[in-house]
């Protein structure tokens, strides 16, 4: 015996009452007023109606409704809840339908259901010309709602019955049975399927039957076929996610569209009343066009708002998020996150996979060239793969080589993206197509591109691919300025913190670097050049590229460290500061304890060369951040290159050979190592800041402009120090205090105070 629970939601759902309010208010009117909850716990079987004349009152409702339409079904109900069957006279209260038993399998109407007006004209007419309907398309696209209606429509024209069955939750051998079974014949012992479909056949050929299968794969071709009468009297509708079924009979294939914005509006009227949608006409707008104006998820969300009297607005902020939650789209047994899930888990392995990449494009549409560069697979591939997608429905055809998909199942192929690799994959094609698009000088064919772009360089922030970040900027603020989205300019740099700032760090740094200056000017018009102070002088210079890069180190870590070029670069900048420092910390001892006035050469040196060495490697990887490798493509940059390499060896060269040493090479071999070392290890870096500052300074909307000017200069005293540092310990006047170990200070405090920008990185507004 059925459950008084299981039985309540049936006849409740046939009466078309979807929602408990609704059952309610139909309640109310016969005089009883019920919460909702009370009718949940009735279906859960919590708690069952102990009043016998409520039940009665409820039977009386669903045979109004044509829900029970029988003695057997009304006693069924009543004896579930613990109340017998009905007497003589209670039976005579009911009038249960006379009519000729017709078989009508066909689920209620949807509630609401709008729209569909042309279509339903074309179907009708391609339908009773004898051809076979097919219904085709995404998820929660309204297919079977459209078949639903259709067989009301479609009752009267079909005398023998409309007769409903769902294909992927039932057995092809049993649906035969069924139909057998409905006019009279019993095959139960025909186990083969081709002869049972035969036998039913037989059975409709001189009927005038509609045939309505939902949710058909074409998997097994026999078992479709087996479905198919062989009368054009009998009408035949299928609906399916697939765009080709293999039928040999004439078909009409119709492709179910989402709803536009009269029809979301239309809807929500439906449900929520005329003054309600012209009070929220542009929320009810936006929301439709978040859900991709996907008619399941449009109902369930009017539903859910009006059910629950939800604010529009809070939808609207979940759909703006890469975290929307599918699931939430859920109303009575209907469900999206579920209907697409079934599509997914039908694909092979290879189409999972592109499906869920598809998730990295937000623009209208995307190409098949991109979809091959993340999934590093031939176009013929792709395509072949794309096309499985395009006949599950699962995305469609946008024009020549580009596809869409709808943005629920984009934020579905997002939910199952195990890895952010895509992402990465992603922006690497965007930056080598703007790059290539800025050679042109050209960017009109990547306008489709424009939203794609954008969101992958958001996404590339969220992940923290800095190198990335930094990249992209620069071409996608040229490309939306010479394509004129200035308001997605606008937008974009509205989102990120781009202004320029100084930290506190930064600050302290200035502070004390004034402190230095003060401390110098005192000691110069002192006119001492040995001694405690001198020492001092040295001494002190030597916490400011000490904890600057200490604290550059620690600050490096929120670039990625290692795991980016902007990380790396930013690391080993500040480790050669560390090294430098601690070189002169080393020079301090010989001052103070080994009492050496100029330790040169001396092991304070190992810190200096170390410095240099990691101030190359950190110029390289800066390079490399700021997108250089890009802009030397160009030619003029090309010359560029070139030319100022040249230029500053030719100076170095003139200036160490024929100023410094002025003809003189009998010096120590240690320490002329050390004149050539460091010069050497300046031009390497000065030419890779150069190049930086020169050709890759636009980043952040020039947030980091000042900071690269900053390090950039710092190298170009560095280079200046070393010089003079070179020429006048040859003379024998070089002194600790001298105007070039300030020079050494200054330049130093330049590296450091922009290496300090990149503490932290750029905030979110």
């Amino acid at each position: 015996m059925k459950k008084f629970g299981e039985l309540f939601k049936k006849y409740r759902l046939r009466a078309e009452f979807e929602t408990f309010p609704s059952f309610g208010e139909a309640l109310y009117e016969k005089g009883y007023h019920l919460e909702s909850s009370i009718f949940s716990r009735w279906q859960n079987n919590s708690r069952l109606p102990t009043s016998r004349q409520l039940i009665l009152t409820i039977i009386g409702i669903f045979v109004e409704k044509r829900a029970i339409t029988t003695i057997h079904q009304a006693n069924e109900f009543l004896a579930a809840a613990g109340h017998g069957y009905m007497t003589e006279e209670e039976k005579a209260t009911f009038s249960f339908p006379q009519d000729p038993i017709v078989p009508f399998q066909v689920p209620h109407e949807i509630a609401n259901f709008i729209g569909r007006e042309k279509l339903i004209t074309e179907i009708k007419k391609d339908i009773t010309s004898g051809k076979i309907i097919i219904l085709h398309g995404p998820p929660g696209i309204g297919k079977t709602a459209l078949a639903i209606r259709l067989g009301h429509l479609l009752r009267s024209a079909y005398p023998d019955g409309v007769l409903w069955y769902k294909v992927d939750s039932s057995n092809v051998i049993d649906i035969l049975l069924s139909l057998a079974r409905l006019f009279g014949e019993d095959i139960r012992a025909i186990k083969d399927l081709a002869v049972r479909a035969s036998v039913v056949r037989t059975l409709l050929e001189h009927k005038k039957l509609l045939l309505i299968f939902d949710n058909v794969s074409s998997k097994d071709k026999a078992q479709i076929y087996a479905l198919l009468p062989n009368t054009r009297t009998c009408g035949v509708i299928f609906s399916s996610r697939e765009q080709k079924l293999a039928i040999a009979s004439p078909t009409g294939f119709f492709a179910v569209k989402p709803f536009d914005a009269l029809d979301v509006l239309s809807l929500f009227q439906q449900i929520l009343g005329r003054y309600y949608v012209v009070k929220h006409k542009k929320e009810i707008v936006t929301i439709g066009e978040k859900l991709g104006n996907l008619p399941l998820a449009v109902h369930l969300v009017a539903t859910n708002v009006r059910q629950h009297k939800l604010r529009l607005q809070e939808y609207i902020d979940q759909l703006n998020t890469d975290s929307f939650d599918l699931t939430s789209l859920n109303y009575e047994d209907r469900n999206l996150a579920r209907a697409i899930t079934m599509s997914y888990d039908g694909l092979t392995h290879e189409a999972k996979e592109i499906f869920v990449s598809l998730g990295v494009f937000e623009g209208k549409d995307f190409s098949l060239e991109a979809v091959a560069f993340v999934n590093k697979l031939s176009l013929r591939k792709i395509e072949l793969l794309l096309q499985e997608l395009s006949n599950l429905s699962l995305i469609e055809q946008s024009q020549s080589h580009r596809y869409r998909i709808h943005p629920l199942l984009r934020s579905f192929a997002r939910e199952q993206m195990k890895t952010s690799s895509p992402y990465l994959q992603a922006a690497f094609y965007y930056e080598q197509l703007l790059n290539e698009a800025d050679q042109k000088n050209s960017y009109n064919p990547l306008t489709h591109e424009v939203d794609n772009i954008i969101y992958i360089f958001k996404k590339c922030y969220d992940l923290g691919y800095w190198d990335q970040v930094i990249t992209l900027w620069n071409p996608i603020e040229k490309f939306l300025s010479d394509i004129n989205e200035t308001k997605k300019l606008k937008s974009l740099t509205q989102t990120i913190d781009t202004a320029p700032s100084v930290n506190n760090l930064q600050k302290i740094m200035t502070v004390y670097m004034l402190f230095l200056f003060l401390y110098w000017i005192l000691l110069s018009l002192s006119g001492l050049k040995t001694g405690f102070w001198n020492y001092s002088s040295s001494l002190l210079n030597s916490f400011i590229p000490l904890i600057g890069g200490l604290v550059g180190i620690f600050g490096s870590r929120h670039w990625g460290m290692f795991n980016t070029n902007i990380g790396k670069a930013i690391l080993f900048i500040s480790i050669g500061l560390s090294c430098w420092g601690s070189g002169n910390i080393v020079w301090g001892y010989y001052n103070f304890f080994a009492k050496i006035d100029i330790p040169y050469p001396s092991f304070s040196d190992i810190g200096y060369l170390s410095a240099s060495i990691f101030w190359i490697f950190g110029s390289i990887y800066l390079s490399r951040a700021t997108g250089a490798k890009f802009s030397l493509k160009a030619k003029k940059n090309k010359l560029f290159l070139l030319l100022i390499p040249f230029l500053i060896i030719s100076f170095s060269c003139y200036i160490l050979f024929f100023v410094i040493k002025q003809g003189i090479i009998l010096e120590p071999p240690l320490k002329m190592f050390f004149d050539l070392a460091y010069p050497v290890g300046d031009v390497i870096i000065l030419t890779l800041a150069v190049i930086i500052f020169g050709l890759s300074v636009n980043f952040f909307r020039r947030k980091y402009r000042l900071s690269l000017f900053m390090i950039l200069t710092g190298f170009v005293g560095m280079y200046i120090s070393d010089f003079m540092f070179s020429y006048t310990t040859s003379i024998g006047i070089y002194y600790n205090g001298s105007f070039t170990e300030f020079m050494f200070c200054i330049s130093l405090f330049f590296i450091t105070w922009g290496t300090l920008s990149f503490y932290l990185t750029p905030k979110k507004k």
